[in-house]
């Protein structure tokens, strides 16, 4: 499927020893002209904050920071880790909720690619749908 900044595809993972099975897996790669495009239209925000409402800049500032940490797939593979680790200690992971594990024992995952375990169920949009 396609997302804003990226597109997830399905694939597999070749096992390490022959007596483990392949383990399906979704790798998010992020389009290649994101990071450039991103970059033109914060300074151009920014402009344009100046120019017309100068008290509004730190919010650009903040805008421009926050899109910046959504480009780096670093960043995400690091705050699922923390989310499942959280839910963990609060009981709820793996038994109500279920965080995808990064898979990067390929070293595989960078700023534009990230490799995740692949989990069968419905989406969270689909089960709230259903609680209604």
């Amino acid at each position: 499927g396609a997302a804003s900044i990226a597109q997830a595809h399905r694939a597999v993972l070749r096992p390490n020893r022959p007596d483990e099975p392949p383990e399906r897996v979704i790798v998010k790669v992020q389009y290649p002209e994101v990071s450039r495009l991103f970059q033109a239209d914060l300074a151009n925000l920014e402009l344009a904050t100046r120019l017309f409402a100068p008290e509004n800049i730190e919010v650009a500032k903040a805008l421009r920071k926050r899109h910046e940490n959504e480009l780096d797939f670093r960043k995400e593979a690091r705050n699922l880790e923390e989310c499942a680790r959280h839910m963990r200690e609060f009981g709820m992971e793996p038994e109500r909720v279920r965080i995808p594990r990064v898979r990067n024992e390929t070293g595989i995952c960078s700023e534009n690619v990230l490799v995740m375990e692949y989990l069968e169920g419905i989406s969270l949009s689909d089960a709230i749908g259903l609680e209604q």
